[in-house]
């Protein structure tokens, strides 16, 4: 998955001594990590700061992404010739469901037509975060951003979301101009070489209060029944006080 590592392990046991050792990516056989004497990594941008290679020969990537999904393949010399060993590595994207266990849950209520903003309550990101933001029980992929690629976010654009996502410098989604169908759980990852976050939100749009012109007429109204009733009670109390001074 996405943010997840893995290890490739050549299993050199039968080997009792190896020259070298050479790591290729893809269809083109590019080098991207080898041991010769001392371990060294090509410069391929897509696997910055990502390999570590030891003297084993296993080659371990970390915080994986779709763009890592490949072939892979080690070439081993040694003493009585080369042997390659082939891994076939496949990247999905972060997982729809986040296990219960795992990610800190928030309760967020708004009234509907309000923005509503879920922290994640990260300071500050180190610049190869992956954040992925999921709605429902379903998991629909709502807004990512690969923030080490320098992409701009992606934000759902079916019609219940449209132009009204938006994603901060710390990967806090916003939701502007709520619905009530906007009720419901939502849940990020983010991930890194150094970490991976998970935290969950169920958030509660209540109705909407009158609106400003319909709620003006109803005070309005009660305000002159207020008056109409005081003028009652003055004009009852006037004759009542004429009928008393006539007797």
């Amino acid at each position: 998955m996405e943010g997840d590592s893995v290890t490739l392990n050549p299993d050199l046991t039968h080997i009792q001594e190896f020259i070298l050792i050479v790591w290729r990516f893809g269809s083109q056989g590019s080098t991207i990590a080898k041991i010769v004497d001392e371990i060294s990594y090509e410069a391929e941008e897509i696997f910055k700061d990502r390999l570590q290679l030891d003297h084993t020969g296993s080659l371990t990537i970390k915080n994986m992404k779709t763009e890592h999904s490949g072939l892979y393949k080690a070439e081993i010399g040694h003493s009585t010739g080369t042997l390659s060993t082939i891994f076939i590595v496949t990247v999905y994207e972060s997982p729809a469901v986040i296990d219960a266990a795992e990610g800190e849950m928030k309760l967020m209520s708004v009234k509907e037509g309000d923005p509503v903003i879920l922290q994640t309550d990260v300071p500050q990101l180190t610049g190869d975060e992956l954040i992925v933001w999921r709605f429902g029980d379903e998991g629909k992929l709502i807004a990512k951003h690969d923030i080490e690629a320098k992409s701009s976010p992606l934000y759902d654009e079916e019609e219940r979301f449209r132009d009204r996502l938006k994603l901060d410098q710390t990967g806090s989604l916003t939701i502007t101009n709520t619905r009530t169908t906007d009720s419901g759980l939502y849940k990020v990852k983010i991930s890194s070489k150094k970490r991976t976050l998970y935290k969950r939100f169920t958030v509660t749009v209540g109705g909407s209060r009158c609106c400003g012109f319909t709620e003006a007429v109803i005070q309005l109204v009660l305000s002159a029944l207020v008056g109409v009733a005081g003028v009652v009670i003055l004009i009852y109390e006037f004759r009542t006080s004429r009928r008393t001074c006539g007797q």
